[in-house]
């Protein structure tokens, strides 16, 4: 069973979890976002490149986004996309 932690390359997207208040939020990030505000490309392993290099970024800003009460699961997680950064 793959940690809460892992990051993953889903193609359209990367899965990723943030610890938040005690817990872990399970978060997904779009390619868009990804292609367009830090560098990735369209190659392999390239969204997972791009997020080792801006991981801290991309944490504040999925963190800056939770909504409180919202009970974020792996099958409903905090979406980021391209116009939220």
């Amino acid at each position: 069973m793959e940690s809460s932690l892992d990051v993953i390359d889903h193609g359209d997207w990367l899965s990723f979890g943030i610890s938040h208040a005690g817990s872990i939020i399970p978060v997904k990030i779009s390619r868009e976002a990804m292609e367009e505000h830090f560098g990735a490309s369209k190659g392999p392993d390239s969204l997972k490149s791009a997020y080792a290099l801006d991981a801290e970024m991309i944490h504040a800003r999925a963190a800056d986004m939770i909504v409180a009460g919202v009970a974020y699961t792996p099958d409903n997680p905090l979406v980021l996309k391209a116009e939220d950064f």
